[in-house]
């Protein structure tokens, strides 16, 4: 679970860079083609959108690992430490089955996507491509609710 872990952390450090600088550097094309040369792309809009869903899943998968995301802790700041434990143990479960709903629903939308062949307006780009983040990074984000309610777990036996 350990080498899993470091590889998806390597892998996902690496694309968040490149897909921010990416971005970026089209943006930059944007703004001097528009301004320089009077030409706008056409795809850019769209392009930067699906990059900005891609980057907030993304996002969202890392801001589970630094438990960076906001949570209600009123109840755990009045339990003690087992219970707080528990309390931390069931709510990462209840997480991870969430991310688990929602990577078996959007894969039926990928899958939809993919059968009927559907197309992005401006790019002609593959749909099933622009909604497939959501179910990778949910797997991403089970995984890593995963992995801390089984540390919080041994945390508990101490």
């Amino acid at each position: 679970m350990a080498r899993l872990s470091q590889f998806i952390d390597h892998v996902e450090k690496q694309v968040l860079v490149w897909t921010i600088l990416g971005l970026a550097i089209i943006g930059f094309v944007q703004v001097v083609s528009r301004y320089m040369f009077n030409y706008s792309f056409t795809w850019y809009e769209e392009l930067s959108r699906y990059i900005g869903v891609f980057v907030a899943f993304l996002g969202a998968a890392t801001g589970v690992k630094y438990g960076m995301h906001f949570s209600m802790d009123a109840l755990s700041r009045k339990l003690k430490k087992p219970w707080k434990n528990i309390l931390a143990v069931f709510s990462n479960v209840i997480c991870a089955l969430f991310f688990a709903v929602v990577v078996y629903f959007s894969w039926k939308v990928v899958g939809k996507n993919f059968a009927y062949e559907t197309t992005s307006a401006a790019m002609g780009m593959p749909m099933y491509l622009a909604y497939l983040p959501i179910p990778f990074f949910s797997l991403v984000m089970a995984f890593r609710h995963l992995k801390v309610a089984v540390a919080e777990a041994r945390d508990l036996r101490k």
